[in-house]
């Protein structure tokens, strides 16, 4: 059976994914083999978008996965990425899934591991009642949780939230509250009635991490997940950041109506070095453009000087699909981001066909070397005594001028034999010609080894899977940081 296997040890908790490639009985038998090739790929991207920190995306694979083939062990992998995005309670009950499996799925390390991770997990679990006058809509940090009145307590994880609750009719009331681990706290709220309906606003603001308050009251931290419901007629919004200067506006909207507005928050001059700290980035490819809030920051290998806190990070190039994450800047030191650009599909096909030229092209110049370089071997081989024995020849006919002979006749003074002279130049053209080939024979292999070379070259910088979404085996480091880990796929 072939196995893909992650294992990532971060800062929230170790997480560890198998994915069967073949269908075990758990997998339903009856199953298209279309959905289970969908939902192999499915984990498979999912294994590879947590690997680039894309936490939110990879689990929406793992779900589809699961959705097409219900394997119990895609609900393992579900339940660890949960924890590793600080949701506990969606930890919590997609691991109390699994282990309901029992059996084979849940023995050894997956059951013992889910059990550890499930139990830590349920520590960070807390508990408020809502109790409203009259029934509203319950909104926790921006995001629709229930209606009053409840039948249970809403589960949330332990730390701050911004509990709103809306009911038509009565202005809108939002209250923040602090909650520990394992207990359950009661929240009673008492809506105002209004004569008229609220407005509602969409703010965007340019750094994360920001604190909202409509006339005076907190509404979130940016960015909000929904627009923020604010009373007809005048409301002051003010934004708040730790070194960056607050920025307040008012604005007027009629009742049932929505506007939008926009706030940028400028860092402020005077804010101690403590809250300061370095975003020092890394892409895979050369040139990319670097964006941090919004602003163009060139030269972000060197280190980008930045407020403690979260900023938003986009980093494009063309050819390539524009990064975007979060990241937490530590105070006082570097924090290091290494962004892996994954090419589009055109640049992915074009990389493909230059490889598979080069390849074609370097398979056929080492061919062509081999033979040049074998011919010519093969050449010097059955030419390797012409030069000597044509050598030995002419030096024979050499001694023959010293001593007159009827062979050879004296002319003149000049001492010039011409029966012999002929018979010298003969012998010298003889040489001459066998020096040149043997010379030819070695420049042919030289040549041959050369192309030979040339080919090799060009067939090991043909990188096919330069641009390949995924190897089979790989071992890779990541950090956001607020986490880092170590991430290793392999396939055995």
């Amino acid at each position: 059976m072939s196995i893909r296997l992650l294992v990532a040890v971060t800062t929230v908790v170790v997480i560890g994914a198998m994915l069967p490639t073949s269908a075990p009985a758990l997998a339903h038998a009856d199953v298209a083999p279309a959905a289970k090739s969908e939902a192999r790929e499915r984990f498979a991207l999912g294994l590879r978008l947590f690997e680039k920190g894309e936490n939110a995306p990879a689990l929406a694979e793992f779900k589809r996965a699961y959705e097409l083939v219900p394997n119990p062990l895609v609900l393992y992998n579900i339940g660890l990425v949960y924890a590793a995005m600080d949701r506990p309670v969606e930890a919590v009950d997609a691991l109390d899934e699994f282990l309901k499996a029992g059996g084979k799925v849940t023995a050894g390390e997956p059951g013992q591991r889910a059990k550890r991770v499930r139990d830590e997990q349920s520590k960070r679990i807390a508990q408020i009642m809502v109790v409203t006058n009259k029934p509203a809509t319950i909104e926790i940090d921006g995001v629709e949780a229930g209606r009053t009145p409840l039948e249970q307590p809403l589960r949330l994880a332990s730390g701050a939230h911004v509990v709103s609750v809306l009911a038509s009719g009565c202005l809108p009331l939002r209250q923040e509250v602090t909650l520990a681990g394992q207990v359950t706290q009661t929240l009673n709220l008492t809506l105002l009635p209004t004569e008229s309906n609220v407005a509602h606003l969409v703010l965007t603001v340019s750094v994360p991490g920001a604190e909202v308050s409509v006339n005076g009251k907190s509404a979130g931290l940016t960015p909000l997940a929904a627009s923020v419901a604010v009373p007809p007629g005048g409301a002051t919004i003010e934004v708040r950041r730790q070194g960056y200067r607050p920025v307040s506006r008012t604005v007027h909207l009629d009742e049932g109506s929505s506007g939008s507005i926009t706030l940028s928050l400028e860092e402020d001059p005077s804010a101690p070095a403590s809250v300061k700290g370095r975003l020092r980035l890394t892409a895979s490819e050369p040139g990319a453009e670097v964006t941090v809030d919004g602003v163009a920051r060139p030269g972000a290998s060197d280190g980008v000087p930045l407020l403690v806190g979260p900023h938003l990070v986009r980093v494009q190039r063309g050819g390539f699909v524009p990064f975007e994450r979060q990241v937490d800047v530590a105070a006082g030191g570097d924090t290091a981001l290494f962004v892996n650009l994954v090419p589009t599909p055109e640049t992915r096909l074009q990389s493909d066909d230059s490889a598979r030229a080069r390849r074609i092209w370097g398979m056929a110049t080492i061919g062509a070397g081999a033979l040049l370089t074998v011919g010519a071997g093969v050449y010097a081989i059955a030419t390797r005594n012409a030069v000597s024995d044509a050598q030995r020849t002419l030096n024979g006919q050499l001694a023959l001028e010293a001593i007159p002979t009827e062979h050879c006749f004296l002319t003149g003074p000049s001492y010039d034999f011409w029966k012999c002279g002929e018979t010298k130049a003969a012998y010298q053209d003889d040489l001459d010609s066998a020096k040149l080939k043997r010379g030819l024979a070695f420049a042919g292999i030289a040549v041959g080894a050369a192309a030979a070379g040339v080919g090799a070259y060009l067939l090991m910088s043909g990188d096919a899977n330069r641009y390949t979404s995924a190897s089979d085996s790989h071992v890779s480091l990541w950090s956001d940081g607020h986490a880092a880990g170590l991430i290793a796929a392999g396939r055995f």
